[in-house]
C-alpha cells in the first residue's frame, strides 16, 4: 500500500484554491488560532460536499446504467491501490466470486421455461 496521499474523485470536488490556501498557511499561523482555521477549512469542505447533492442531477454518479455486481466490481478496483496487500487478496477473492456469480446467472438466464 502506498503512504502518498492520491485525491479520490469525490476529494477533487471538495477542493478550490482558497481551501488550498489556508491549508497550506495552517502551519504558519499562531497555534492558538491553527484549531479554528482549521476548523473553518473543514466547514468550507463540508458546505462543498453538501452543495454537490443539491443539483436534481447526480455529480457524482460514475456508474450511470450499471448492473449492482458491476456497480461492486468497479468500485473494488478503485479501492484496491489504496489496500493493504491482505486487503487487495481479499478485494481480489470477492471480485472472482462476483464475476463468477455473473458468469453463472448469465448462463442459466432465462432458463427456468425450459
Amino acid at each position: 500500500m502506498d503512504t502518498e496521499f492520491t485525491p479520490t474523485p469525490f476529494d477533487s470536488r471538495l477542493q478550490n484554491r482558497t481551501l488550498q490556501l489556508l491549508k497550506t498557511a495552517i502551519p504558519y499561523i499562531p497555534y492558538p488560532r491553527q484549531r479554528m482555521v482549521a476548523t473553518l477549512v473543514k466547514m468550507m469542505e463540508l458546505s462543498l460536499a453538501n452543495s454537490l447533492f443539491e443539483h436534481k442531477e447526480p455529480s457524482l454518479q460514475m456508474c450511470e446504467g450499471m448492473n449492482t455486481s458491476d456497480r461492486i466490481l468497479q468500485m473494488l478496483n478503485a479501492i484496491r491501490p489504496l489496500c493493504t496487500e491482505a486487503d487487495q487478496s481479499n478485494i481480489d477473492l470477492i471480485s472472482n466470486v462476483l464475476s463468477m456469480a455473473d458468469l453463472y446467472g448469465g448462463m442459466f438466464h432465462g432458463q427456468e421455461d425450459v
